[in-house]
């Protein structure tokens, strides 16, 4: 199987003309992109480097140092930018970095070394060496990229990838997606995000295709979690993307928009959603809408995609059908179960070539189409001894309440109860929207409090993983605080006529 570098050199060699990268005014073709990435491999291999960190905003020298670290067999750990400092000192040093590529901004003076001892490489990419931490530690034969993901605590785990399993996951979509004319991706996650870096910049180089890099603050992106909206909405219809990949609030946002006239779908042949439970109710309105969105699901330790919905081969309230380079399976205990092209091991824990690794997601089949119910160890269990899964019931949650952020809770209670974060909309008309959902719910699932904010938890604060999931070991810890700072809404569970709210409800305005 060739290898990424050999795809794009091929790609170069056939039409070298055709642009890879965009970025504002600047356009790389494929055969620049080769040469830019083929030349700063040269340096770094010049320089003995064997481990590498990738920092930077969304930008051609990003995606060209990326390249360049394969093509010169150097293992790439990606720095996302929304880490804290521990989290990111943490990650320095369990891989063992030498140095870290930073990617230089346009207007960076053209200086060799600066005083704090940053070497340029290019007109795109510099070097900081860091300090010597003992001996490295050893990684998995063939590891290419450690990618790190906070998962459900707040301590980074690196996943180490090899160059083909990358490879693999990158065919392997374009093979789903073979019947889908995607000729122009936008980027709008992080490029340090997996599911980007792979399903965003690996394929559609594979294919010939052009990555439109923005930066993610002309994205309209502040922090981690702040969004002006019609900054991306601005972006979007500009650019015209075929294809843009998106955690569900983005979903969420770019449904609303359409709904209102404020965003073109018209060039949109696939919009891709995934990181988090998505209501199908969401889904429908997209399509509704002229927007072709589809779910897929996937982990960090499987290249970040295993199933994917596309035109012509979708079931609602699935994730898709697997991709054809994984073997997926449903254990008698529910457990989806991931066989073929999976993660090398993790930093400091050795794992056996090919085993079967156990995802933690609970799941089932529906006619070739895999259905994920949510996490394992997440699931709430009531006082009458029914399971639920808070993922699936949070979905519903933002969808019928138009909440930024939700998050259940409840084990041991008669009814689950949640919190969530809310941008609009006055606390009697999201009540009158939870009573229609607890309408719609079985009887065990129906809400029986609901505490609003206004403000949204984000990673600085420790409540989010890295890819956005709620980090529900934090959350629960500091309940009883963000409960007392919350506004109460107490929601009938018999549902046996229409709910309507409380009349001290409709006198609060604000919370």
């Amino acid at each position: 199987m060739a290898l990424l570098p050999e795809l794009i050199a091929r790609l170069a060699a056939r039409q070298p003309d055709t642009p890879a990268l965009v970025t504002g005014k600047e356009t790389l073709t494929y055969r620049e992109l080769l040469n830019a990435a083929g030349n700063l491999a040269a340096i770094l291999k010049a320089r003995g480097l064997t481990r590498l960190g990738l920092a930077g905003d969304n930008a051609i020298g990003w995606v060209v140092a990326d390249l360049a670290c394969l093509m010169a067999r150097i293992v790439c750990v990606p720095v996302p930018g929304f880490f804290s400092a521990q989290q990111s000192a943490h990650l320095t040093a369990m891989a063992g970095l030498e140095g870290l590529l930073e990617v230089l901004p346009p207007s960076a003076a053209a200086q060799e070394e600066d005083a704090s001892g940053l070497e340029r490489l290019t007109a795109r990419v510099a070097l900081r060496r860091l300090p010597a931490g003992g001996p490295l530690a050893p990684l998995p034969p063939g590891t290419a990229k450690i990618t790190f993901t906070s998962g459900s605590t707040g301590n980074p785990k690196g996943v180490c990838l090899s160059a083909a399993q990358l490879t693999a996951t990158t065919l392997a979509l374009g093979r789903r997606l073979e019947a889908v004319a995607l000729q122009r991706h936008l980027c709008v996650l992080p490029l340090a995000t997996l599911l980007e870096n792979i399903a965003g910049v690996y394929l559609p180089l594979s294919l010939g295709a052009t990555v439109v890099l923005e930066p993610l603050a002309s994205l309209g992106f502040t922090g981690s979690s702040q969004l002006e909206i019609p900054r991306l909405l601005a972006v979007i219809n500009r650019v015209r993307p075929h294809s843009v990949i998106l955690v569900p609030e983005l979903a969420s946002v770019l449904v609303g928009a359409a709904e209102t006239g404020a965003l073109d779908t018209a060039p949109f042949q696939f919009v891709a959603v995934g990181g988090g439970k998505v209501s199908p109710r969401m889904l429908a309105r997209a399509r509704a809408v002229g927007l072709p969105m589809y779910e897929g699901y996937g982990l960090s330790e499987c290249g970040s995609v295993v199933a994917l919905n596309v035109p012509g081969a979708a079931r609602a309230g699935t994730v898709g059908r697997p991709l054809d380079h994984v073997a997926v399976a449903v254990g008698d205990d529910g457990e989806i179960r991931i066989a073929g092209s999976t993660h090398l091991g993790y930093l400091g824990e050795p794992r056996e070539p090919g085993a079967e690794l156990a995802t933690g997601d609970l799941g089932r089949f529906d006619n070739g189409f895999l259905v994920v119910n949510g996490r394992r160890k997440n699931l709430l269990i009531t006082s009458y001894g029914r399971n639920i899964s808070p993922e699936w019931l949070e979905s519903e949650l933002v969808q019928a309440a138009g909440a930024r952020q939700a998050f259940v809770f409840g084990e041991g209670e008669p009814h689950p109860c949640a919190l969530l974060a809310v941008g609009s909309g006055s606390p009697a008309e999201i009540a009158a929207a939870l009573a229609g959902l607890n309408a719609r719910l079985p009887d065990y699932m129906r809400l029986q409090t609901v505490y609003l904010r206004r403000q949204p938890w984000t990673r600085e604060d420790g409540y989010l993983t890295a890819n956005g999931r709620p980090l529900r070991s934090r959350l629960n810890e500091d309940l009883p605080a963000l409960l007392a700072s919350a506004h109460p809404l107490t929601l009938d569970v018999s549902c046996a006529a229409p709910a309507e709210p409380a009349a001290e409800i409709t006198q609060v305005e604000e919370f």
